[in-house]
């Protein structure tokens, strides 16, 4: 099994990659990219079906974004779709434009947005469906308990959903009801809240039993020194990554920015590691498949920016006067590429049997036999 960390690192690599641009070739091949990995080493835990949902999150994001354009966006472009009426607003209100003309190049340009932001929610999804929540908590350091607890609880409450949707969807079959659509969904929303609010207050309640948030006693220095350098670090690593992001923005300031912030945070880490008192049962190993995992992650945000610094035509795509996108970064292309290595190199986990359905079950002959 490969190291949760890992998949994180490979899935917030390729995340930022698809940050960069706005050409619908790129984001196509990010999107492929993380579903291959994902259909290909997923197991069958919770937490793996959870990325439908991410899938369809997605989805209703580019949804959102083109409904929102037509409502509230910027309508530029030359090319006429239809209008709406537009509705006049108060002189306090100027410059928001509601309704009135829709223009393809428009369209287009909330779309690819759309997209962006999408294929970026599709890879945390990815993360979060190859990566053990239980098994992240377990590896995160002393100084980030705390924190850690919440943002794993936070994140893992999409797949407790999958799975609460799953059983009560398989109980309501086995008693034969198949109510499908909207009617089968409005069935099925209050008994997957509570089962999932009933399940994350069991987990609050074992965790407390288990003396998660004891804490050793510190001295004030010790404090003031995390907190310091927790700060600068967090300031650093800030402003490093949106200078690094920045294609206008000399990568010999970022850099050394960003490397400053990552030393700082680390410093704090590990100051603050001494408040923790519990200790860790058989920790996790790092080896070549996680290491294989981290590089392969990174090289696409790598190629990313190399090439929005080169060029940046290519990565960013002008839609007015509408046209398609000249060229096709070759290096991105060939990262991504590379980022598709875990779905084959890596440890596959192992999947349970399918379960034979309950009617099936009964009326089998070798139930009538017995």
């Amino acid at each position: 099994m490969v190291h949760p960390w890992a998949w994180w690192v490979w899935a917030l690599g390729i995340a930022g990659c698809a940050s960069m641009t706005n050409n619908p070739y790129i984001l196509a091949l990010t999107f492929a990219t993380l579903c291959f990995v994902v259909f290909n080493r997923r197991g069958s835990s919770p937490w793996s079906r959870a990325f439908p949902i991410y899938l369809m999150i997605a989805g209703w994001l580019v949804v959102y974004r083109l409904v929102m354009h037509i409502v509230v966006g910027a309508k530029i472009g030359t090319i006429e779709l239809f209008r709406i009426p537009p509705v006049q607003l108060p002189e306090w209100a100027a410059g928001i434009h509601v309704f009135g003309t829709v223009y393809l190049e428009g369209l287009i340009i909330a779309t690819t947005q759309g997209l962006t932001l999408g294929t970026m929610i599709v890879a945390v999804g990815a993360a979060n469906s190859l990566a053990d929540p239980k098994k992240l908590l377990k590896s995160l350091p002393g100084a980030l308990g705390e924190l850690g607890t919440a943002v794993v609880i936070g994140i893992s409450i999409a797949p407790q959903m999958a799975e609460s949707a799953f059983r009560i969807n398989r109980a309501r079959t086995l008693r034969g009801d198949d109510a499908r659509g909207v009617r089968g969904f409005a069935r099925i929303l209050m008994p997957v809240f509570q089962d999932t609010l009933d399940r994350s207050l069991a987990l609050a309640n074992s965790m407390d039993a288990r003396g998660y948030g004891r804490q050793a006693h510190v001295s004030k220095f010790q404090q003031r020194v995390t907190s310091i350098f927790g700060a600068l670090g967090i300031l650093g690593v800030t402003v490093g990554l949106f200078v690094v992001l920045d294609a206008s923005s000399p990568m010999f300031v970022a850099v050394p920015v960003f490397i400053t912030g990552v030393g700082f945070l680390i410093i704090s880490l590990v100051v603050a590691s001494h408040r923790k008192t519990s200790t860790t049962f058989d920790q996790l190993p790092w080896g070549a498949a996680e290491w294989l995992v981290c590089i392969t992650g990174v090289i696409p945000l790598l190629m990313a920016a190399l090439t929005r610094y080169l060029d940046p035509g290519s990565m960013i795509t002008t839609w007015v006067p509408l046209h398609m996108p000249d060229t096709v970064p070759l290096l991105v292309v060939a990262g991504l590429v590379v980022a598709t290595m875990p779905g084959f190199l890596t440890p596959r986990l192992p999947k349970n049997k399918v379960r034979v359905k309950r009617r099936k079950a009964i009326n089998s002959p070798e139930r009538a036999e017995v």
